[in-house]
């Protein structure tokens, strides 16, 4: 049995994880968009790896598009098999591979017109909406907390992981012929006392677990600091007949961002008649989707519902679906709240709203979720003084808002909170869906606290190989043999641990350098790097023999 990283290592985007129980028997586990540049999103491209016309099934945690958004690209490729995820998930899931599906149609057709006129070829879009539709027919909804054998040898449950409408962690038991393994998948953890959502739930017990660090570095403001901090704001741009700007992502982010707006109403604390444009079809399709599932909401917002009060709406919310009601948000005048997508400002309405007003000095832009690597939202987070929209210089006058709070990922605190009633002796806890430095830094704080578990990064494309457990006290590296001799070793648990202390040696130098402690020397890096990768090497030529 392995496990190949396909995406979300060392990375925030892309997350997808082949699941292989023997030669006959692989599958999916989330099939995610990478996003954030143009060097990273050219992974979406090559599929290979993923082997659309091999796997039995995709698994998908939650439906987000970094979760599930390369899965009509897999279908354009030949996929024609089952996909697992739960009810909200599934419903959300149509509407999201929709939009993304026009959204790379649209872009594939404005980089064609563009090549046309210097004469090079048109560009093919990474998939269409037939596509998209050919997907959603290929999916099967589940219920949380139902053990089910879907594949030969793999009983799934979904658990609650909060974060967004039917988002779930993935406990898989594995049998095959060399023996049994339960391995978990956290998907994306949601936050303690969360808005709409409930609480994230534990899994039961795993051999082996995959465990997002989004943000396994940051501590987050409390949920009621941030609701404070939205509203000062609002009530700023208000008194300063401005505008504030809100950069959402479709699904969880604009619905709180909602609640919070209809709970201000609602205690008299809305400035005015200030007027919010929700200037997103697919979060007016979202939010609609929320209104319709209840069941999903914690017990906090069913209270809201149950005292004859709405909270995903008030009067002052103004849905804006069409083009041409999008576009006249910009010919009114006097304050106003502007919430439109995308999440990262990377591609959607907020392109326009950001080029019309980021040169406003009485703008407020407020960020109020992750910004990947190279995305507008990041470079405008670490204080840029121009971007580039629809590659156009645009100078940034607006004042920028950063509230972290607002975040449906859990901190810090919150992950470890949430690993600490599964750790036992031995579990081997595989670090994902976070950049490089929270990841790794995630990882040494863990260790420290749950010395009995082990922590380890995986690399893009790294394959973790998952057996029965059983400890192996784990050899001195300094007495690391040469391959030849590895061949000889009886004890793969022991060739496993060197390889383990290897890299995590490797790991701490980056962590040091990342973090200053250390100034960077290419030349020990590349020294220890080449001996991890012999180590790797040495291992695999072993178990092939």
């Amino acid at each position: 049995m392995q496990i190949t990283c396909l995406g979300a290592t060392r990375t925030v985007t892309g997350s997808s994880f082949l699941v292989e129980l023997d030669d006959q028997t692989c599958f999916l586990v989330d099939c995610g968009l990478f996003q954030g540049g143009r060097q990273i999103e050219q992974r979406n491209w090559d599929i290979s790896d993923h082997r659309p016309q091999d796997i039995k099934a995709i698994y998908i945690t939650h439906a987000h598009i970094d979760h599930s958004g390369l899965v009509p690209r897999l279908t354009r490729q030949g996929y024609n098999g089952p996909i697992y995820a739960t009810k909200a998930t599934s419903e959300l899931l149509k509407i999201l591979w929709l939009d993304s599906a026009h959204i790379q149609q649209m872009e594939a057709q404005w980089q064609s017109r563009k090549n046309k006129r210097v004469g090079r070829k048109d560009i093919e879009p990474l998939y269409e909406t037939v596509d998209a539709e050919a997907a959603i027919a290929l999916i099967r909804p589940v219920e949380m907390n139902a053990p089910l054998e879907l594949i030969p040898g793999v009983t799934s449950t979904f658990v609650s992981a909060g974060h967004i409408l039917g988002a779930a962690s993935l406990h898989l038991s594995l049998q095959a012929a060399d023996g049994a393994h339960n391995v978990g998948f956290s998907g994306d953890v949601g936050r303690q006392k969360q808005l709409i959502v409930p609480d994230p739930e534990i899994m039961p017990r795993v051999d082996t677990l995959f465990m997002e660090t989004t943000y396994g570095q940051r501590l987050h403001k409390s949920i009621a600091d941030s609701e404070k901090e939205l509203m000062d704001v609002i009530t700023q741009a208000f008194k300063e007949g401005g505008r504030v700007v809100i950069p959402s992502f479709a699904v969880e982010r604009t619905q709180e961002l909602i609640y919070v707006m209809a709970q201000a109403y609602r205690d008299g604390k809305w400035p005015g008649e200030m007027p919010v444009y929700l200037d997103s079809p697919l979060a007016i399709k979202a939010t609609q989707i929320f209104r319709d599932h209840p069941e999903f909401f914690d017990d906090e917002t069913k209270a809201i519902l149950d005292s004859g009060q709405r909270p995903l709406n008030f009067p002052f919310l103004t849905p804006t679906p069409s083009t041409q009601e999008s576009q006249a948000i910009n010919d009114k005048k006097g304050p106003m709240v502007i919430i439109a997508g995308n999440g990262m400002s990377t591609a959607g309405r907020i392109k326009h709203h950001l080029k019309h007003n980021l040169w406003r000095s009485d703008c407020h832009v407020v960020i109020v979720g992750f910004q990947a690597q190279g995305s507008t939202g990041r470079q405008l987070v670490d204080g840029a003084d121009t971007v580039k929209i629809f590659r156009e210089d645009v100078e940034v006058r607006a004042k920028i808002h950063t509230i972290g709070g607002f975040s449906a990922h859990a901190d810090q605190a919150e992950l470890l909170t949430w690993l600490e009633p599964q750790i036992h002796d031995g579990l081997c806890v595989n670090l994902i869906h976070g950049e490089e430095l929270q990841s790794l830094g995630f990882a040494k704080v863990a260790q420290k606290r749950f010395p009995n578990a082990h922590f380890h990064v995986p690399k893009w494309k790294e394959v973790i190989r998952v057996t029965p457990f059983a400890e192996v006290a784990p050899l001195p590296v300094e007495e690391f043999p040469e391959p030849a001799a590895r061949l000889a070793m009886p004890q793969r648990r022991a060739m496993v641990a060197e390889v383990r202390q290897l890299r995590d040696r490797l790991d701490e130098v980056m962590l040091e350098i990342l973090t200053g402690e250390r100034d960077l020397d290419q030349r020990q890096i590349e020294a220890l790097r080449q001996v991890v990768e012999g180590a790797e090497a040495a291992l695999a030529q072993w178990e092939a023999a």
